[in-house]
């Protein structure tokens, strides 16, 4: 459902008024898109992953404790880390779950799939 003229006029006024008011929120969010928020959480999710993965590997004999919170800590890692990527994958108008695809989504950041 489109917006009428004087809806549109009036949506602008705000966006003029927001631009004076306040340029660095508008700086915000022109630069935060949910592909950059969502490549972020991936790559955070991602190392914490791989950090889970090796306090789990260390500690298995010395401290079994540590190695459980480990394992869950990778468990919550990889669940944040394939969320965000369906979402990144979304964002960029991508349908297919490709190992390099995914690789380089994360490590290059174009996001001119969004213009589309």
């Amino acid at each position: 459902m489109g917006l009428n003229k004087k809806e549109e006029e009036i949506l602008k006024q705000i966006e003029l008024g927001l631009t004076e008011e306040d340029p660095k929120l508008e700086k915000a969010v022109k630069s935060l898109t949910l592909s950059n928020f969502s490549r972020g959480r991936s790559i955070i999710s991602g190392i914490t992953f791989i950090l889970g993965f090796f306090l789990m590997i260390g500690s298995y004999i010395i401290q079994p404790l540590v190695a459980v919170i480990g394992f869950v800590l990778m468990a919550l890692a990889g669940y944040v880390f394939v969320t965000n990527t369906r979402s990144l994958l979304k964002a960029e108008n991508i349908n297919e779950w490709n190992f390099r695809q995914i690789f380089n989504l994360l490590r290059n950041k174009d996001n001119s799939r969004q213009k589309k």
